[in-house]
């Protein structure tokens, strides 16, 4: 499994998208969800259970600590 910061934006989204598309692992999304994060963005992939979303501030240590354990 990888982690992806920011998957529920643009850029994130779409990189979720064309990796879950070629196939490959599931993804762990990490995203704060402000002004630029949704998670209808990946939601077919939340739905399907080949992507986890925590929302959650990447400067949070705990958290991340916790994801990478």
């Amino acid at each position: 499994m990888i982690i992806v910061t920011g998957g529920a934006g643009f850029i994130g989204g779409n990189f979720v998208h064309h990796w879950l598309e070629g196939g490959r692992e599931p993804i762990l999304v990490l995203d704060k969800l402000t002004y630029a994060g949704n998670a209808q963005t990946i939601a077919a992939y939340l739905a399907d259970g080949r992507a986890t979303l925590v929302q959650a501030d990447i400067c949070d240590r705990e958290t991340v600590r916790r994801l990478f354990a």
